[in-house]
C-alpha cells in the first residue's frame, strides 16, 4: 500500500529544509518560551569565555617567554587588548589561573546546555509521542484503514523518539551559529583583510560540505523506507507465525527478512561513510585557509601576534563549523522521518468522528435507518444504497442477507466507526451524529464473528469493555457465555495469557470470550455479529437463552444465518445489495408469498443468506 504520508524527497529540495521541517515541528509540539533565549544566553557566554581565552593564552605564551614589550607593542585592537591585560597579569601564575576558570566556566555551560537541551527534548519527545498516539484514538476509522500497520508502529514507536535528537541539533546549530558571529568579530577588529580571507575559505569549505547534504537526505529517506518494510516484515512474521509454520514458509520468510536487513546494513553503512567525509574534509579544508592566510600576512605586513592570533582563533572555528556541519547533516538525514512526524499530527487533512451535542440517557422507542446510503471511498460503488429499515427498543432483531450484503457497514455506522454519506440513521427523534458519541456508545456492546483479543490476560480482555467491572461481574458473564468452566480449569484461570490475538485459544473459545466482554458492558444495546458461529448447535442454543433472559426487555441485533434463530427473533430485516427487501415478524414474512424471504423461511433450510 502506497503511504501518503512518506515520500522521497528530491534533489532539488532547499538545503534548509531540514531545520524548516523541525521549525514547523516545534510549532505544533511547542517549546517553553524561556528555551531558546537561555541556551542563546549560554551559547554565547561559552563562546566568549573561548574566545577570551585564547587572546590570554597568546598573552601568557609572552610572558612565559619574557617578551610582554613585543605582545604590547603590536598595533590595532589586538595591541590595545594585550596592553589592557598586562596592565592587571603581574606574572604567568595569574593569567594561567584565569584561563583555567574561563576553561572550567566553559566547560560548565556546555554541562548546564547539555542538560537544559536534554531535558526540553525529551519533554518534546513525551508531548510528541502523546500526540501521535492521541491521533491514532482520535482521527477516523477510516484513516486506519489507509495505512498499514508498519508505518504506524514506525512513527509512533520510533520516530517520536528522534525528536529529542533533532532538538539537541537545532541547540547545537545555534551554540555553533554564537561561536562563529563571535570569531568573526574577534578576527574582523583583529585584522579585515585576514577576516576577509578567512571569509571567503571558510564560505568554500562549508559550500563543499553542504554538497554532503543532497546524498545523506536521500538516505535519510531509505533509512526510513527500509525501517518500514524491517517493520512489515517482523509484524508479518508474529502475526502470522502460525500460517507461516503450518504451510513450511520459515525459509522463505526468513530470506525476504535477510534480504530487507541485508539493505538496512548497506544504507547505514552509506550513512557511515558521507558522516565520515565531515571531519578530514573540515580539516584540509582549513588548514588550506591557515596556509593562504600565512602567506597573503607576510605579503601585507600583518604583525606575528596578530597572525598568530588569528591562527589560532581559526583553528579554534574549525570544530565549531565541523559541529555545524554534522548537526545540519543529522537534521537532512532525519528530515523524512521529522516530516512524517509533523504530518501524523497535521489536522488539516483527517477527519474525525463528529462528538455530537445532544446528551444521551436511554434508547426509548426505535432505531430507524431513513434513505442511508453509504460507500468507503467517494468514487466507489455504494456499499449501501438508500437503505431504510427500523430495529425496535426492547425486542430481538434479525439482520439477515447474503455475504457483501452491507450487514458488517450497518454495524459499522451503529458503532460510530463511519458516518453516512447520505440520509439520516435516527435515534429516537435525533440523529445519530448529533447524539453524544460517548453517551450513545456508553449503551452499546458488540460480540463478533472475529474477536479483536488484545496481548494480555484473559481478565486483561474481559475489562477492554468495562474497566470498573469486578472480578465477581467477570466470573458471571464467562460463565453466561458458557467458558468459565474451561477458564477455572486453566493453571492461571482468569490471570491466563491469552497470546497473539488470542491464539492460545480456539475460535470458539475467542467467540465466548468476546461474549462475555459485551456481557459484562452490561449494555442496552447488544450486537451479536455472527457471535456464536464457530460453536455447535447445543452449545449456541444453551448460550443464546442465557443471553436472552439476562438482557430480556433489551434491544438485541442479531446477524446470524442459522433458520431457527431468526425464527425466534422479534423482527426480521432482510438485505441485499445494500436495500431492505423486506422487515417485519416473522409470522408476517411467512405469510406474505411475495416476500424475497419468503421462500427460503418456507424450505426450511438451515442457513440463510449463504449463497
Amino acid at each position: 500500500m502506497t503511504n501518503v504520508l512518506f515520500k522521497t524527497p528530491r534533489l532539488t529540495t532547499v538545503q534548509w529544509a531540514p531545520l524548516t521541517e523541525l521549525l514547523r515541528l516545534l510549532k505544533i509540539a511547542p517549546l517553553p518560551r524561556w528555551a531558546a533565549a537561555v541556551l542563546i544566553g549560554i551559547g554565547f557566554a561559552s563562546s566568549l569565555a573561548e574566545t577570551v581565552g585564547i587572546t590570554l593564552v597568546l598573552f601568557f605564551l609572552y610572558l612565559t617567554m619574557g617578551q610582554v614589550e613585543l605582545a604590547t607593542s603590536t598595533n590595532g585592537l589586538l595591541g590595545d587588548a594585550l596592553r589592557h591585560v598586562a596592565s592587571y597579569f603581574d606574572n604567568s601564575t595569574e593569567t594561567a589561573a584565569v584561563i583555567f576558570i574561563l576553561i572550567v566556566a566553559r566547560a560548565g555551560l556546555a554541562f548546564v546546555h547539555a542538560l537544559i537541551s536534554a531535558r526540553i527534548g525529551e519533554q518534546i519527545n513525551e508531548v510528541t509521542r502523546n500526540r501521535v498516539h492521541q491521533q491514532y484514538l482520535s482521527t477516523s476509522y477510516s484513516f486506519f484503514q489507509r495505512h498499514d500497520e508498519a508505518h504506524l508502529m514506525e512513527v509512533l514507536g520510533t520516530e517520536t523518539w528522534l525528536i529529542s535528537g533533532a532538538y539537541s541539533a537545532l541547540t547545537r546549530i545555534i551554540v555553533s551559529a554564537c561561536s562563529l558571529l563571535l570569531f568573526a568579530a574577534f578576527l574582523f577588529a583583529f585584522s579585515i583583510k585576514i577576516t576577509a580571507v578567512a571569509f571567503v575559505g571558510s564560505i568554500l569549505v562549508f559550500t563543499g560540505l553542504r554538497q554532503l547534504s543532497r546524498p545523506i537526505r536521500l538516505l535519510g529517506g531509505a533509512v526510513k523506507r527500509v525501517h518500514q518494510e524491517l517493520g512489515a516484515h517482523m509484524l508479518r512474521s508474529l502475526q502470522g507465525m502460525r500460517t507461516i509454520r503450518v504451510y513450511g514458509q520459515e525459509k522463505l520468510h526468513q530470506a525476504r527478512f535477510e534480504q530487507t536487513s541485508a539493505e538496512a546494513r548497506e544504507i547505514a553503512l552509506g550513512l557511515a561513510r558521507i558522516s565520515a567525509l565531515v571531519s578530514p574534509l573540515t580539516e584540509v579544508g582549513f588548514l588550506l585557509v591557515l596556509c593562504l592566510i600565512t602567506a597573503f600576512a607576510r605579503s601585507w605586513g600583518v604583525e606575528f601576534a596578530t597572525t598568530l592570533t588569528t591562527i589560532a582563533l581559526l583553528y579554534r572555528l574549525q570544530p565549531h563549523v565541523r559541529d555545524l556541519q554534522s548537526d545540519l547533516l543529522h537534521l537532512a538525514q532525519i528530515e523524512p522521518q521529522v516530516r512524517s512526524i509533523r504530518l501524523m499530527l497535521s489536522t488539516d487533512d483527517k477527519a474525525y468522528p463528529n462528538p455530537g451535542r445532544y446528551p444521551f440517557k436511554k434508547l426509548n422507542r426505535r432505531i430507524l435507518f431513513e434513505r442511508v446510503s453509504f460507500r468507503y471511498e467517494t468514487d466507489s460503488h455504494p456499499v449501501l444504497h438508500e437503505l431504510s429499515f427500523e430495529i425496535p427498543v426492547g425486542k430481538t432483531t434479525a439482520l439477515v442477507g447474503a455475504s457483501g450484503a452491507g450487514k458488517t457497514t450497518i454495524v459499522n455506522l451503529l458503532l460510530r466507526l463511519y458516518s453516512a454519506c447520505e440520509g439520516t440513521i435516527w435515534i429516537d427523534d435525533l440523529p445519530l451524529e448529533q447524539v453524544q458519541r460517548t453517551d450513545w456508545l456508553s449503551q452499546l456492546a458488540i460480540a463478533g464473528q472475529d474477536v479483536d483479543l488484545i496481548e494480555g490476560t484473559v481478565i486483561d480482555n474481559i475489562r477492554m469493555a468495562n474497566q470498573a467491572a469486578s472480578k465477581q461481574d467477570i466470573f458471571q458473564a464467562l460463565r453466561l457465555a458458557g467458558i468459565s468452566t474451561f477458564i477455572d480449569g486453566l493453571p492461571d484461570k482468569y490471570e491466563t495469557w491469552v497470546g497473539q490475538h488470542g491464539l492460545r485459544f480456539s475460535g470458539g473459545q475467542r467467540q465466548r470470550l468476546g461474549l462475555a466482554r459485551a456481557i459484562v458492558r452490561n449494555p442496552e444495546f447488544l450486537i451479536l455479529d455472527e457471535a456464536m458461529s464457530a460453536l455447535d448447535r447445543n452449545l449456541e442454543e444453551s448460550i443464546r437463552q442465557a443471553i436472552e433472559s439476562r438482557f430480556r426487555g433489551r434491544t438485541i441485533l442479531l446477524i446470524t444465518h442459522r433458520l431457527e434463530t431468526i425464527l425466534g427473533a422479534d423482527h426480521i430485516v432482510y438485505i441485499g445489495a445494500g436495500q431492505a427487501l423486506a422487515q417485519g415478524t416473522p409470522a408476517e414474512l411467512l405469510d406474505d408469498p411475495a416476500s424475497p424471504l419468503s421462500k427460503e423461511l418456507r424450505t426450511g433450510r438451515g442457513a440463510l443468506g449463504t449463497r
